[in-house]
């Protein structure tokens, strides 16, 4: 999840003060990971990031809001990241975009460990269900359209709730990502237990034998 700002290639053309405005944005999200990186979420102050991405206080507040507004705008570039490069990525089946999703999230986390730690270390005190708020709806919406995919093709036991399992999924995640930021567990452990989380999830619902054993092969559990 990068810092620049993400534009859909389908979207209407822009005017020049449109452009000016994704510009400001981009360079603002890309001081702010540089102030996170350097001290933290601490060392992020509307000050501070006036000044790095050289533009007025006011245009902070009135593009943001407040601080809170800026890390939920980074997240969720983040995720418009995320989003374009699936597009670009060969389809995948249902299950397997949801497992893509997580692998991709976690492979950016730990390419750029120094932003990202202190940012799920504050959901906490961010807006919303996770501290995602609208960021986080997005992310579930992404896993819910899968698993809806999986259902239509009767791949799970009964009829299943697929935004609430979607739900359970992200939030699953997400205290697991904040424990590893917050220094409770390690990395290596937030990955496994994760993983084993998913699959064990999967495995619950998943109707046919074979992709019930596969999920569970996957965990860990069953060799």
């Amino acid at each position: 999840m990068g810092a620049s700002t993400v534009t859909s290639a389908n979207a209407p053309a822009q005017s020049g003060w449109e452009r000016r405005q994704e510009r400001t944005r981009g360079d603002v999200l890309a001081a702010a990971g540089e102030l996170i990186a350097a001290d933290g979420i601490v060392g992020l102050t509307m000050r501070k990031l006036a000044a790095r991405a050289g533009v007025a206080v006011a245009t902070l507040y009135n593009q943001f809001g407040d601080r809170d507004g800026v890390l939920v705008a980074f997240v969720s570039n983040g995720l418009d990241q995320l989003e374009v490069d699936f597009d670009e990525q060969p389809p995948r089946g249902p299950i397997a975009t949801t497992r893509a999703l997580f692998q991709a999230l976690d492979d950016t986390v730990g390419s750029a460990v120094d932003v990202w730690k202190p940012i799920f270390a504050s959901v906490e005190s961010l807006p919303g269900a996770n501290g995602m708020g609208a960021v986080g709806d997005r992310f579930v919406q992404i896993i819910e359209h899968d698993l809806a995919k999986a259902a239509a093709e009767e791949m799970f036991i009964g009829d299943c709730d697929t935004e609430r399992l979607a739900r359970h999924i992200f939030t699953t995640r997400m205290n697991r990502l904040e424990k590893w930021a917050t220094g409770v567990i390690e990395w290596d452990w937030y990955r496994e237990s994760s993983d084993l989380g998913l699959e064990l999830t999967l495995a619950a619902v998943l109707a046919s034998p074979v992709e019930r054993l596969a999920a569970l092969r996957s965990s860990g559990i069953v060799t």
